[in-house]
């Protein structure tokens, strides 16, 4: 893409120093993601020694958030993501999606101990929230902990945690209180960080994954898994709360990270009607594959900014819940449509090139669809947030 007004001069700057960073760093260890599915460890600690795992956290602990945290992050999520999906879903979990609540909820002792080595890449985290029977409502938890003398007992399970196969410390998050207890779900879940060594804990097995090669997906069980009483996150029975705070910012990531597939499989589609020939003519000629290609750049370009206006939205302190749903809603369905449009494009080119970009970002399409959220999920917040305007 070229400069754009919505963007600062730093923040360009910035766009253009991830994307040489990629570019030299992360093109290379491309294949090894699409084709060998090797989990993105390498990549990880390159994003963490230039200082893209953290855009949003604290000087203090490490971080480069001078105010624009999110702004950032969005714009490293975007460039990262257009050279693979896995490697920045990696990135992604591990710094925001983990490492928010940590920051946020957390205690200084608990910062001081993970989110230095977080920002470093020295260690990888995840965020564990979905069970076989939860998904988009969270209130259906099943996994339980009780409080022993200075500990507590965790026992069930997680599914599809994204990095749970490789993770160093994961946030778990579960009901503390029975329904007879409390019936209200909402005031019964608290959150928990819990190291892959504790006792009680395991890596049952890693999901074969249709999308998202090379990325880890875990299903995670806890047989009486005993977790020290500091390693509770924030306050008890408030960890649907912290779920809820970061999810804006979530949303705002993978809106990014749509654009960046999206991005690759446009352009290496343009470059391709530029040099293949049919009837003695290049296939940009025919107004079906240009006009294809002129619809992707628009839809591109709408996503980019329903992606920024929510990322400064976040980083001025106001409510962002409809922009980043709008931005990651909208940013799902459009990598759908653009990266088949650039299929049509290259045709047999890309079906057949197993490394090909296209292909891999075609990939990633369902998968986007599905995390952060459902797309169906993002629609019924925006349609909740519309009608509030009646009021």
């Amino acid at each position: 893409m070229t400069r754009s007004l919505f963007y600062t001069d730093k923040e360009n700057k910035l766009r253009e120093e991830v994307r040489a960073f990629a570019k030299e760093k992360l093109e290379p260890l491309r294949e090894k993601c699409t084709l060998d599915r090797e989990f993105p460890r390498e990549a990880l600690r390159l994003m963490a020694k230039e200082g893209y795992c953290g855009c949003i956290h604290d000087p203090k602990y490490g971080g480069n958030n001078e105010g624009t945290g999110t702004v950032n992050e969005s714009i490293v999520a975007e460039e990262i993501a257009y050279v693979n999906g896995a490697i920045e879903m990696t990135r992604l979990v591990s710094a925001t999606l983990f490492g928010m609540p940590l920051a946020t909820f957390g205690s200084e002792e608990q910062k001081e101990k993970y989110l230095p080595k977080l920002i470093k890449g020295e260690i990888i985290g995840a965020i564990a929230m979905t069970e076989d029977q939860v998904g988009s409502d969270l209130t259906r938890m099943q996994a339980f902990a009780r409080k022993e003398g200075d500990e507590w007992v965790l026992n069930g399970h997680k599914r599809f945690i994204t990095n749970g196969g490789h993770a160093d410390v994961i946030s778990v998050f579960c009901r503390t209180k029975t329904v007879e207890e409390e019936k209200n779900a909402r005031k019964a879940i608290t959150g928990f960080l819990v190291e892959k060594g504790f006792p009680g804990f395991k890596v049952a097995f890693e999901y074969p994954l249709a999308g998202m090669e090379g990325g880890s997906v875990a299903r995670l069980e806890f047989n009486d898994c005993r977790i020290p009483e500091d390693q509770l996150l924030g306050e008890e029975c408030k960890g649907f709360q912290q779920l809820m705070a970061e999810l804006n910012t979530e949303r705002v990531g993978m809106a990014a990270a749509c654009v960046g597939h999206s991005q690759r499989a446009y352009d290496d589609a343009l470059l391709y009607s530029t040099q293949r020939e049919q009837f003695k003519q290049k296939i940009r000629n025919f107004e079906w594959v240009s006009f294809r290609l002129a619809d992707c750049a628009t839809k591109l370009q709408a996503a980019r900014l329903l992606t920024i206006e929510a990322a400064k939205t976040i980083d001025a302190h106001q409510d962002a819940t409809l922009i980043a749903s709008m931005a990651f809603a909208y940013g799902t369905e459009m990598e759908t449509e653009v990266t088949t449009s650039a299929l049509y494009t290259l045709a047999g080119e890309a079906i057949t090139a197993n490394s090909s970009a296209v292909m891999s970002a075609h990939r990633m399409a369902p998968v986007m669809w599905v995390v952060g959220g459902t797309t169906d999920i993002q629609k019924f917040i925006i349609s909740r947030e519309i009608y509030k305007s009646l009021k």
